[in-house]
């Protein structure tokens, strides 16, 4: 059987530290002590994911399959990296408060795009590593956005953008593209929403 280890080994270490080059330069290093909590869970389920995945053989079926969805996490990074660098995004569970809006770009297709591509990494190395023993490391990270995107979101609802973030709501997922609404019933989002952003997800 033809064992592909050593290839999703190497695209799980380019896409860990493409997310760490690419975060340095997205996102503001927040005032004062930060626990840097879901930076910590990320590497705690990549490290995981590649000791589980060095353990055993990867075959091509999987492989093929975990490197597909390694490719979509790191364009859907590189994607937002590209539409946020420069406007100040926080870091998860810094607890800033939003000022704008963004809808365009990623941000057209997931209201967290930061965070889903994180995730679709996470299960990509799961799928490769095939093993029971990683799940609780996915969910973990899994768990840790999912309450960093709600935390954000909650902020949004809290604000004089509460209105306008429904609507992207309604019409947009957190981490999972939806079909688009009928003409009929797309919610409209006001003008002055759709600039930079200082949403982290």
């Amino acid at each position: 059987m033809t064992d592909l280890r050593a290839a999703v080994l190497g695209g799980l270490v380019l896409v860990g530290l493409a997310f760490l080059a690419g975060v340095r330069l997205a996102f503001e290093r927040p005032a004062g002590r930060h626990r840097y909590l879901a930076s910590r869970v990320s590497a705690a389920v990549l490290l995981a994911e590649v000791i589980a995945v060095a353990a055993a053989p990867v075959p091509p079926g999987r492989a093929a399959a975990a490197g597909a969805m390694l490719a979509a996490a790191l364009a859907l990074f590189l994607a937002a990296v590209r539409a946020s660098r420069g406007r100040g995004l926080g870091l998860a569970f810094a607890g800033r408060l939003p000022a704008q809006l963004h809808t365009g770009g990623p941000y057209r297709l997931v209201r967290h795009p930061f965070y889903a591509s994180y995730v679709l990494a996470f299960v990509a190395g799961g799928v490769a590593a095939w093993t029971p023993w990683v799940l609780p490391a996915l969910a973990a990270g899994a768990l840790t956005y999912w309450r960093a995107a709600r935390e954000e979101e909650a902020a949004f609802l809290a604000s004089g953008l509460a209105a306008s973030y429904r609507a992207y709501a309604r019409r947009v997922g957190m981490f999972v593209p939806r079909p688009p609404l009928p003409d009929g019933t797309r919610p409209s989002t006001p003008a002055s929403s759709r600039s930079p952003d200082v949403n982290a997800g």
